[in-house]
């Protein structure tokens, strides 16, 4: 399957998604073509929190020949808005992508009936403008 859009992406992952009672955090492995090459669940965790850490993600992308992923998790609570923890660990893992030649081209938050696109509400463009700027590069 090609992912191409937020459509074809939202459609992709709620089928993961639909039935979790608790979150679950799962990515996509693209080709050049953001072709799905492989992906899975690589964290569960409560009814309204789940852990993820980039370098797993990351790892999960080495391992599969990856050139983009795609980041999705689920709201069992419904509520589509991002967390303040979901907008953090996205953060880190957008710049840690970036850093590592894989980019992460979104992070979808499911719902039963809704889905929230880090890539659709601007977040990573403004990162962009982040990353530009920060001093990452700047050796002290």
């Amino acid at each position: 399957m090609v992912l191409e859009s937020l459509d074809h992406s939202y459609l992709f992952f709620k089928s993961k998604l639909i039935s979790a009672s608790t979150e679950e955090v799962w990515v996509a492995a693209l080709d050049s073509n953001c072709r799905v090459i492989s992906s899975a669940m690589l964290f569960k965790g409560t009814i309204n929190y789940c852990l993820f850490h980039p370098r797993d993600i990351l790892r999960f992308a080495i391992i599969h020949n990856a050139v983009f992923i795609i980041l999705a998790h689920n709201h069992p609570s419904n509520e589509c808005l991002p967390s303040s923890s979901d907008i953090d660990n996205t953060k880190d893992l957008y710049f840690l992508s970036k850093l590592m030649q894989i980019p992460l081209l979104d992070h979808l938050i499911i719902t039963d009936n809704d889905c929230f696109s880090f890539k659709d509400k601007k977040f990573l463009d403004e990162w962009d403008n982040d990353f530009l700027n920060s001093d990452l590069f700047a050796w002290k």
